[in-house]
Formats: C-alpha cells, sequence, structure tokens
C-alpha cells in the first residue's frame, strides 16, 4: 500500500516533540478550547457512551480552590504536620499553567461495556487534548497527583459514584520544549516494541 503524502504532516505532527505551558503564559482563547474539547471527544468510544467528562479551571479564584482542596488531601493522605516545602509543592502545582483541564472518568456500571473499557476511553481524551492543544500552537502537558482520589479533591470536583479524576491538563502559550531523555536528536521516542512469533 502506497503512502498518502497529504498524511506526512500529521504524522510529523505526532512525533514533534511537544512543548509545556509556560507559566506565565496566556490561557487559550474560548475559541481554541472549545475546539480542544470537541477533538477530545472523537476518541474510541464502545457502545456510545462517553464515559467522561471536564472541568475547566481558569482564573485565581478557581484555582485557590483547587489548590485548597489538594492541600487539604494531602494533610488527609500524608498527616497534618508537613513540612511547608512539601504543602507549597502540592499547592504549585495548580499554578503550573494559565488553564487547565481535569479529565473526570465517569463510567456507566450497569452498562454491558465493561468499566475499565469505559476509564480506557476517557484516558483517550487526555491525550486527545494535549494533541489538540499543540496543533493549536499552544503549550500542553498532562500532568497528575497521589491525592486526586482523596475525599476534598472528590468534592472540589463533585464526583459521584464511580466516577474517577484520571488527571489534569495544563494548557497555554508554549514554553521552549525541554530536552527529554529516551528521545533522539529530534525528540523522538524510541519504542518498545515485541513481536509475537508466529509463521
Amino acid at each position: 500500500m502506497s503512502e498518502d503524502p497529504s498524511m506526512a504532516p500529521l504524522i510529523e505532527h505526532l512525533l514533534a516533540r511537544r512543548a509545556e505551558p509556560a507559566r506565565d503564559g496566556v490561557p487559550p482563547t474560548g475559541e481554541q478550547l472549545a475546539t480542544i474539547l470537541k477533538v477530545a471527544t472523537r476518541v474510541p468510544d464502545h457502545g456510545a457512551l462517553r464515559p467522561w467528562r471536564f472541568v475547566v479551571i481558569e482564573g485565581s479564584r478557581a484555582k485557590a480552590e483547587w489548590a485548597d482542596a489538594m492541600e487539604s488531601g494531602l494533610r488527609l493522605t500524608k498527616g497534618p504536620e508537613l513540612p511547608e516545602s512539601v504543602v507549597a509543592k502540592m499547592r504549585g502545582k495548580t499554578e503550573a499553567a494559565p488553564c487547565s483541564v481535569m479529565v473526570v472518568s465517569s463510567p456507566e456500571p450497569e452498562s454491558n461495556i465493561e468499566v475499565w473499557e469505559q476509564e480506557a476511553s476517557a484516558a483517550c481524551t487526555g491525550y486527545a487534548i494535549v494533541l489538540a492543544a499543540t496543533a493549536l500552537g499552544l503549550g500542553a502537558i498532562w500532568k497528575s497527583a497521589k491525592v486526586l482520589d482523596a475525599p476534598p479533591v472528590r468534592e472540589c470536583f463533585a464526583l459521584a459514584g464511580p466516577e474517577r479524576l484520571l488527571g489534569w491538563i495544563n494548557i497555554g502559550s508554549p514554553e521552549v520544549p525541554k530536552e527529554r531523555r529516551g528521545f533522539d536528536e529530534a525528540g523522538r521516542p524510541a519504542p518498545p516494541v515485541t513481536y509475537l512469533a508466529g509463521s
């Protein structure tokens, strides 16, 4: 089968090194964000359940509420007496970009589609957000933390029943891409591949 030349830019985009958003950069416009989230829903979705939802976090008030929840979750998990540096590091995660999109897995347990498969579909939306933001010239990176399942954080994002936070995508005007270990000169990873033996 011959290659389609029109697909070359897409392949280059998928292989390109992606920039992180600048901490003090500019958030995506409303139009950009709408496009990013629309792209995010074009992922494999067995049963067309759309087992996900997104929470957009922008502005100092929303970030402060998120930071308070993260700190409370940390203290509940690790104990109330923590070094200030540890608390500051956790709170700092909420200030790392001008815009953050929380990815929530929202499965339907009563469906005949297994929950793990629904969660996998929700996880795909996070990667789609990163790719879409990058395609629009923005910096984007997927982040997580060990306190995402702590009650204060779940309450902050109104999680119900089997819902889970899968992490968040930081988005904004890009920083200069950093060197990454395990990548070649063009910033491309060498994939770990094995093949099933057969005739």
